[in-house]
């Protein structure tokens, strides 16, 4: 994915540089309504779901909020010339995908990884979907939160501007590689991270392969929404 002469050229510099600020400002602001809504003291496992969403503000204000500024002051200030921000109607295919890879591929990794304890591993889900079960409101709010919200916004920074800025320095498979890492670590939880690095590459591909997030996007619908169905109804 070599970008033409009269295409836009992000620095990695720049797009690490965005992502360290984008976070800078998750934790400023989450600190900040932790501090205004008397949650301060209280650990994660305990915030309401309203909490929870509300939290994700900043951070996605952080993580698309960066890359806009990036593709205004170093792009063309178009989402869907700089990274890729489009859909067509093959774009579907990235729906099973992402159900394939949640439902197969994830737990096959895990059986390869044989030596890391899996006992806890859907704990942080759990947790999410067991906020959701007091009613249809909970449930919506749930959806939008992570089958919605999450795949364009994380879609938009880590598959669009930073999978895109790598690519232009260096090959795709470095950008895929280096992108995924970052995704990854970026959820800060260690016991997903092999299959947030395995969704990461999947995903990726699909952008380096179509050269649009619309894909990428659906796929990531498609990830998330398999957990969340399957905990909502186990």
């Amino acid at each position: 994915m070599r970008v033409a002469p009269d295409e836009p050229r992000f620095t990695v510099g720049i797009a690490v540089g965005a992502w360290v600020a984008a976070f800078f400002l998750a934790n400023l602001g989450g600190l900040l309504i932790l501090s205004a809504t008397g949650h301060a003291d209280d650990g994660i496992e305990d915030f309401p779901l309203w909490l929870i969403a509300v939290l994700q503000v900043p951070l996605w204000l952080g993580l698309a909020g960066s890359a806009w500024f990036v593709s205004r002051r170093w792009g063309t200030g178009r989402l869907d010339r700089d990274y890729g921000m489009s859909f067509m109607a093959v774009d579907v295919v990235g729906l099973p995908i992402g159900i394939v890879t949640q439902l197969v591929f994830v737990p096959l990794l895990y059986r390869l990884l044989w030596f890391i304890d899996t006992s806890e591993l859907a704990e942080p889900a759990e947790n999410l979907t067991d906020k959701a079960r007091g009613g249809a409101g909970a449930v919506v709010l749930l959806v939008l939160l992570v089958v919605i919200g999450a795949p364009l916004v994380e879609e938009l920074f880590f598959r669009g501007l930073l999978l895109r800025s790598i690519s232009a320095r260096w090959s795709d498979g470095v950008a895929i590689a280096g992108s995924s890492v970052l995704f990854a670590m970026a959820h800060f939880q260690l016991l997903q991270l092999p299959a947030l690095l395995l969704f990461g590459v999947v995903v990726g591909y699909c952008a380096v392969r179509t050269g649009r997030l619309g894909m990428s996007i659906l796929a990531h619908v498609g990830f998330n929404a398999t957990t969340v169905f399957l905990l909502l109804t186990g």
